[in-house]
Formats: C-alpha cells, sequence, structure tokens
C-alpha cells in the first residue's frame, strides 16, 4: 500500500496496479489531487470552534466514554461536513502528541481539498462506516494513523446523512478495522441523543409560542436559532415586519434584552410593543419567543424610549406637572427610578467601563477587556483591583511574547502552588496573537486554575476592536463571564487632562512642571491614533524639553496640531456615546441603530459624520 501511494503521488493514477487500492480510497487521492493538495507540507489551518446542537449532543456521549469504556486506548474525535475538528478525547497521551503535531485539534479544518484521504471525509462522502489504515492516507505525515470513522446521522433519522462524522483514531501499527462496530454504535448514540434533543427543543418552542399567546399577545414569534415558527396573528403581519419580529427573536439568542416590554418601528411604520422571553430545555437555552402587540399611545412610548436612549435632554414637551411629587410615594418612587435611568444614561463611556470592571472585579467575575492598543487595559484593571483589595497580588503574563507553547501557561501553573488566602488578580496580555497550540495548552492551564483556585480573578486583555470568536484565543473564552470595550482615548475627553497630568507627574521626577489651559486644549482636539501611549510620547518630548515651568502650546510637537478631533458640546457628547452605544448594540447596522434611538436614518447619517464617529460594531 506505500509503495501505491508513492508510486501514485510520482506517476499518477495509471502507475496503480488494479485491486491494490480499494476503490473509494483511489477516488478520494483523485479528488485531493485534483484540489491541488500539497503533500509537501501539512496544509491544516485554523477554522474556529464554533458548534451547533449536534456537536453539543456529541460532546455529552464524548464525556461518558472514560466511565462507559475504560479500556479505551485511542481518540475520539467528531468532524463536520467541512472536515473541521469539533470536538476530541484523547486517552493516549502519546497518540495525543502525534495529533497535535499534525493538527488534527480542535477547530482545524483537515478536509480533503486540505490535507488529502481522511476517514471522517470518506465516510462522509460515501455515507457508511469506513477504516482508513495509514499509508491510505495521502499525505505523508498523516501515514503514521489509523482511523474508523461513521456518518451520524441527521436528527436520529437513519436514512439521512448528517454533517458529522464520529472517528477513533489509532497508532497506524494497531490497525483501525475492528473499531469499525465501535464507531457505528458512537455514530447511533449520538444520532439517538442528538435526536431527542431537536425534539425536546421543538416541544419546548411551541409551549413558549402557547404560553406567550395564552399571555395576549397579538404576534407571536419563537425560533430555536435554525427555525422560525410564526404565531396565526404573526402570519397576517406583511412579510417586512414578520423578518423585523423574527430578527428581535434571533437577537434574543445571542443578545441581553430588557427585562420589561419596549417599544421597537416596524418596516411598515407602525410601532409594536415587544416583550421578549427565553425558552429553555433541561436547564440550557434553547430558543427564544417574542410576544407582541401594537403599542399602545404610540406618539408617548416613543419619546419615553427616546428619553432612556439618548438621556434626559431629550426634554418632553407636555407642561410640568409639579404638584405631582404631592400624590404619594409611588411617584416619588418614580421619578427616583427616572433619574437614575437618566443619570445611567449620561455616563460617557469611559465612566461606563469603570463601573462595569469594578463591578465584576468587585463580584470576581472573569472578564475581557476589548479596545485599541494603548488604551491603558492592564493600568485600569490592576489599579482597580487595588482600590478593591489592598491586599491583593497581581501576575501579568505577556501572551504575544510568551516563548514555546507552555510559555504563557507556566505562570498559571506556578500559581496553583501559591497558598491560598490574598486575592489574587491574573491578567492576560496580548492575548489576540497567541498561537493555537498555546492556546490549548492555556485553555488548560486556566481551567485547572480555576477549578482549584477560588481566590483568583482572570482578566483578559485583546488590542482588538470586536472579539473574534473564530481567532485561536476563542478556545479561551468559555472561562470568562463578561466583555468591557474599553473607549479609545480620543472618546475620553472628559478626562484627558487627568490623563495628563498625571502621566506628566510621573516623568517629571517631581519637578515642579504644570500644563497651561491652552496645552489642555490642544490635546483635547488631536485625535490620539496612538492612544495613551502616543500620549506619554509627546509628555516625555515636553518633559526632555522644559524641564521645570508651564508647559506652553509651543513646547508641543507639530504632530499635536496636525490631526485636530471635533469639538463637542455636552449636550453632542452625550448625542455621539448614544449613537456609539447603539451602534455597538446593532452590530453596525444603522437601520437598527436608527430604530432603537427613535430617530430618522437620514439624522443619523448626518450625525455620524457630524460627529466623526469611525467606529461602529
Amino acid at each position: 500500500m506505500d509503495a501505491a501511494r508513492r508510486r501514485y503521488l510520482r506517476h499518477g493514477r495509471d502507475a496503480v496496479e488494479p485491486g491494490d487500492v480499494r476503490p473509494e480510497v483511489l477516488a478520494s487521492w483523485e479528488r485531493a489531487r485534483a484540489a491541488g493538495v500539497d503533500t509537501a507540507r501539512l496544509g491544516a489551518s485554523f477554522a474556529g470552534l464554533d458548534g451547533g446542537s449536534s456537536t453539543a449532543a456529541a460532546a455529552r456521549v464524548l464525556d461518558g466514554l472514560p466511565g462507559r469504556h475504560p479500556e479505551l486506548d485511542a481518540s475520539v474525535l467528531v468532524v463536520d461536513r467541512d472536515g473541521v475538528v469539533r470536538l476530541r478525547r484523547d486517552t493516549d497521551p502519546a497518540l495525543a502528541e502525534i495529533l497535535d503535531a499534525v493538527c488534527l485539534a480542535p477547530g482545524y479544518r483537515h478536509a480533503e481539498d486540505v490535507v488529502g484521504t481522511t476517514a471522517a471525509t470518506l465516510a462522509l462522502h460515501e455515507g457508511r462506516a469506513l477504516a482508513v489504515e495509514g499509508p491510505e492516507h495521502l499525505h505523508p505525515e498523516l501515514a503514521v494513523l489509523a482511523a474508523a470513522a461513521a456518518p451520524v446521522a441527521r436528527g436520529g433519522d437513519a436514512g439521512e446523512a448528517g454533517d458529522l462524522a464520529v472517528v477513533v483514531v489509532r497508532h497506524a501499527a494497531d490497525g483501525a478495522g475492528r473499531d469499525l462496530p465501535f464507531v457505528r454504535m458512537l455514530a447511533a448514540e449520538i444520532a439517538d441523543r442528538d435526536g431527542a434533543g431537536r425534539r425536546g427543543r421543538i416541544l419546548a418552542v411551541h409551549d413558549a409560542l402557547a404560553a406567550s399567546a395564552a399571555d395576549g399577545a397579538a404576534w407571536v414569534v419563537a425560533t430555536d436559532g435554525e427555525d422560525v415558527v410564526l404565531g396565526a396573528g404573526a402570519r397576517r403581519l406583511p412579510p417586512a415586519d414578520q423578518q423585523a419580529l423574527a430578527d428581535v427573536a434571533l437577537a434574543g439568542l445571542a443578545l441581553e434584552h430588557p427585562a420589561e416590554p419596549y417599544l421597537v418601528d416596524l418596516p411598515s411604520g407602525a410601532g409594536a410593543e415587544i416583550a421578549v422571553r427565553e425558552i429553555r430545555h433541561d436547564g440550557r437555552l434553547v430558543g427564544c419567543a417574542v410576544g407582541a402587540g401594537p403599542a399602545v399611545d404610540d406618539v408617548a412610548r416613543r419619546e419615553a424610549e427616546a428619553r432612556r436612549r439618548q438621556g434626559s435632554h431629550v426634554a418632553p414637551t407636555a407642561r410640568r406637572d409639579f404638584a405631582a411629587s404631592l400624590r404619594g410615594a409611588a411617584a416619588d418612587h418614580e421619578h427616583a427610578e427616572a433619574r437614575v435611568r437618566a443619570n445611567r444614561d449620561l455616563l460617557t463611556p469611559s465612566l461606563r467601563a469603570r463601573q462595569e470592571l469594578a463591578a465584576n472585579l468587585g463580584q470576581r467575575r472573569h472578564q475581557v477587556l476589548v479596545g485599541e492598543a494603548g488604551v491603558g487595559k492592564r493600568t485600569l484593571v490592576v489599579e482597580q483591583f487595588g482600590r478593591l483589595h489592598r491586599d491583593g497580588a497581581v501576575t501579568v503574563v505577556d501572551v504575544d511574547t510568551a516563548e514555546g507553547d507552555d510559555g504563557a501557561a507556566a505562570p498559571l501553573a506556578r500559581l496553583l502552588r501559591r497558598p491560598p488566602g490574598r486575592p489574587h488578580l491574573v491578567v492576560l496580555r496580548g492575548l489576540q496573537a497567541v498561537a493555537p497550540l498555546a492556546a490549548r495548552r492555556l485553555d488548560e492551564a486556566l481551567r485547572l486554575l480555576l477549578a482549584h483556585a477560588g481566590d483568583v480573578v482572570v482578566v483578559a486583555c485583546l488590542d482588538t476592536t470586536a472579539v473574534d470568536a473564530g481567532r485561536p484565543y476563542g478556545l479561551l473564552l468559555r472561562h470568562f463571564h463578561e466583555t468591557v470595550r474599553i473607549p479609545a482615548l480620543r472618546h475620553r475627553t472628559d478626562e484627558l487632562a487627568d490623563l495628563a497630568l498625571k502621566v506628566l507627574h510621573s516623568l517629571s521626577g517631581g519637578r515642579s512642571l504644570r500644563l497651561s489651559h491652552q496645552v489642555i486644549r490642544v490635546l483635547e482636539g488631536y485625535a490620539w491614533p496612538g492612544n495613551i501611549n502616543e500620549l506619554e510620547d509627546v509628555l516625555r518630548y515636553v518633559v526632555a524639553r522644559k524641564p521645570v515651568g508651564v508647559v506652553q502650546a509651543p513646547d508641543l510637537p507639530a504632530l499635536c496640531f496636525a490631526s485636530r478631533a471635533p469639538r463637542l458640546t455636552m449636550l453632542e457628547t452625550a448625542q455621539a456615546d448614544a449613537i456609539i452605544q447603539a451602534l455597538y448594540e446593532a452590530r453596525g447596522n444603522r437601520y437598527q441603530a436608527a430604530a432603537m434611538l427613535g430617530i430618522a436614518r437620514s439624522s443619523l447619517y448626518r450625525k455620524i459624520d457630524a460627529f466623526g464617529i469611525s467606529y461602529i460594531a
């Protein structure tokens, strides 16, 4: 077989004698050769760790394997139709190292057009259980493995092929033919569990649909993330309105939704009062139901929604009732709640980020700080942690500069041996640059640390404007509870003067050095593309040329006058903050952002241009 593979690689199909290679394997070799598979290097690449309900069912089956089959000495994988490895469970450490070396790990793509013949792609293509022995793998680096795979039927229906295959991998010398009955059994078990889960989710969705209709909702929409079910009233709406309600239901699966009913403008121009409820099955979130109806007193509700989203600067036009507070405690409570909401909405992005960060640290919730490079994420979290825990300890791990795959995981392993007692903060810097293999080792180290150390809080810093779960660091996101966005320095003009003075005092070495009002205005007008790092460079330039005295505008470098940021009034700043938050919640969709703010799209476009807003997703 090995000789036949070598002849095929050198001379093509004509060099292979009939009967030397199984027809299905030879056909797979032909497809891989036509796709241009490079046998000189392994082309497997990281594709992401997303998985659906079928993958979750497979995970529950694989997690129970050690207890039911303690004698198992192989690795079991679940691979989807695109060749992406979704799950892997190991029982042989030596074999696990080999699989890591050939990138046969969760998130990596081992498709036929990338690495050639594999048991998973062959089983999914043929629709039946098949074994691929070592030399039958077209790629030389995979020839040390033997694998048996079986396709998983969709939803428990044995007549319909699914998108997953379960694979048992061994050393090539051990052979894979004996594992065919075992993989068929695992595939049937996964299909049965997936089918039961699908039926349970469908029943839960229909029960939620009926419950919303029983509560009096005129329009009811429910979804499990794959299918959308419309109630009788919703089916009478225009198609655009049906799609809008379906989008709200789908968004409820991925985003937090208000606990109270809220107002939504439908594409037909009507207003709808929306109530969102989660659908749970076996303790897991499996869907979302939306109960809606025509908005009552549409004008008043629209003004209330605009005030809630934009802040208290949007004032009501009706005559104020000065005697309202004299009519009972209920009115006082209502006014107090309105003031709290207005104050919260008027907070700047920076203050909101500080409050969220401090609250999460106080509750010891692990979180991810997202923001541009140089916005001071590490400094901010260390400062807030020091205020909460005077006797706490801090460990900073530079993931992007750690040498070797175990470089970032080693400090976390050492923390397991420390004596318990003081609160401990672990800061992971540069997580966006972590390599795939290093991410897997860091994931294991975090799992052990968080399982055995209850006094440790982990904060990860990402120098990106948005979290991408498809990157290697996506494997680590399951350990974190919250995501906090740290705004860029150009959006923090309210605290720029204090930041500049703090940095200036740290650089001046105790000398008498102050910033004039003109300098503060120049600094507030600059765009700061390099954020706090650039501010430190500018003030270091100033200190080197003016050791004492009052810093004037001519003492600043020329770059501070090259790019001017728009100057906004307090009202414009509040409006800009509301627009940025709405665009962030709508993931850059300006139509949805305008609907959330209660303004026309043309008005939103004008304000985006006028305020110089560029970060919208």
